[in-house]
Parts: C-alpha cells; sequence; structure tokens
C-alpha cells in the first residue's frame, strides 16, 4: 500500500512538473516575435504540407527551437513533427511536453537507445511523413560538436537537414554545459534556416552504421559541412537580433 501511495505522489509530482514548465514555456513563448529572417520558404513548404524535413538546432538554443516547433508546428497537426528524447528523467520531462504539445515521441540518443531510436525515426518520416526534431549535439555535447547520428538518419531516410538557427534580442543565459539561452519576455527571436542535403540514402547504409563500419572520408566531410552550417545559421540569426 506505502508503495502504492508513493508511486501515485511521484506521478503526481511528474504531472504537476510537466504542466507548470509546459505552461510556462508557452507563456513565456507567447510574448516572442519570432521572425524568419532566412529560408522561410523550407518553414512555408513544411506548413503546406509538403515532404518532411529534419529539424535540426544546438542545444543552447533548445527553449526557442521547442516552443517553436512543438507549439508552433506540432500543435493542431499543422505540422507533423517527431522529438527525439534522451532515456534519461529530463529526456522523459520534455518527452511528455512535446507530447503535450502533439508531437510524437521518440526516446533515445547517442549515449543508450540511438540506434534504435534511428530506426524509429526513419519509421516515422517514411510511412507517416513526419519531421524528427534532433538537437545534434545533446544531451551531454560537447557544445556544438555534430554527432553523427543525424546524418545516419538523413541517408537513410532520404529527408533534408533544415539548419535552424535561433537568436534573442534580449536573453539570459545559464551556467550551464552548453550555455542555455533564454529568451526575455517581449524580446524578438531572430530565425535563419538552410537546408542541407545528405549524399546517398538506404536502409542498409543504416545497417552498415549499425554494424560499426568505418562512416568514410564522404560521410566526415557531410558531418563538417552540417556543423558549420549550423553555425553559420547561429552567427546570421545572432547578426540579425543584434541589429535589431
Amino acid at each position: 500500500m506505502r508503495a502504492d501511495i508513493a508511486t501515485r505522489l511521484k506521478r503526481g509530482r511528474t504531472a504537476l512538473a510537466i504542466t507548470l514548465l509546459s505552461w510556462l514555456v508557452e507563456a513565456l513563448g507567447r510574448t516572442w516575435r519570432i521572425d524568419v529572417v532566412e529560408g522561410r520558404e523550407h518553414l512555408d513548404a513544411l506548413f503546406a504540407g509538403g515532404p518532411p524535413a529534419i529539424l535540426a538546432f544546438w542545444h543552447d538554443q533548445v527553449i526557442a527551437g521547442a516552443y517553436y516547433t512543438g507549439v508552433r508546428m506540432a500543435r493542431k497537426r499543422a505540422v507533423d513533427v517527431t522529438a527525439l528524447t534522451s532515456r534519461s528523467g529530463d529526456g522523459e520531462l520534455v518527452a511528455r511536453i512535446m507530447h503535450r504539445w502533439g508531437a510524437r515521441v521518440v526516446r533515445g540518443s547517442s549515449s543508450a537507445g540511438g540506434r534504435e531510436a534511428m530506426w524509429d525515426l526513419r519509421a516515422v518520416v517514411r510511412r507517416h511523413r513526419s519531421s524528427p526534431i534532433l538537437v545534434p549535439d545533446g544531451p551531454r555535447g560537447p557544445a556544438r560538436h555534430l554527432k553523427r547520428g543525424i546524418l545516419v538518419l538523413a541517408r537513410a531516410s532520404g529527408a533534408p537537414v533544415l539548419a535552424m538557427g535561433f537568436a534573442p534580442h534580449r536573453h539570459w543565459r545559464l551556467k550551464s554545459w552548453d550555455r542555455m539561452i533564454i529568451p526575455k519576455p517581449f524580446t524578438r527571436v531572430r530565425l535563419c534556416v538552410r537546408r542541407f542535403e545528405s549524399v546517398g540514402h538506404s536502409g542498409r547504409h543504416l545497417r552498415d552504421e549499425r554494424a560499426g563500419r568505418a562512416v568514410g572520408s564522404a560521410a566526415r566531410d557531410g558531418r563538417q559541412r552540417l556543423q558549420s552550417l549550423l553555425n553559420e545559421v547561429s552567427r546570421r540569426a545572432e547578426k540579425a537580433a543584434q541589429a535589431t
């Protein structure tokens, strides 16, 4: 009986935390003015029901990124999106919040369940035409250091990557490993988007990754190019935010 009560209390606290955090981020986000200053055509294509794309942004931008992809895109199925979250306690919280906002959820990360997660994401892209949300330097960093899973998924699914950079005019910055950015209320947030195409895709290539085979020089080059592109859209968004 005591164990049952403890379980119910724990579930109650989790539900309360989810409600409060989702409400807080949503309430804060509603005060922001998010302006797409570059690459609007790529987002318009998704809102118009076009082919899915992999939505990527760095971990330090996850507050603005989660709000935009969760509330602005997933809510009411404006865009069918799938969030990849880690299997940690924090990942559970994020998963439930994104699900509450209308997103599909796949659990896994580079440190746990990553291979199975890539297969699941490939399935949602192909079967449901859903756009996965990936934070390619998460969940533990190093900050702005691209991990290869996003390229594995791009090659296996055939979906392009939309590199997204969010930058607020006014913000708080946490003393965390990623120096996470929290946009302040009523600030403008600049968003830059660019499209990245991965060369070659097949289910066999994903199986090769599962077997631990070398990705080769082409894959290393793709990793460097996508990492540079994510840094570039972040810089351009920051420059636009500073000019506000």
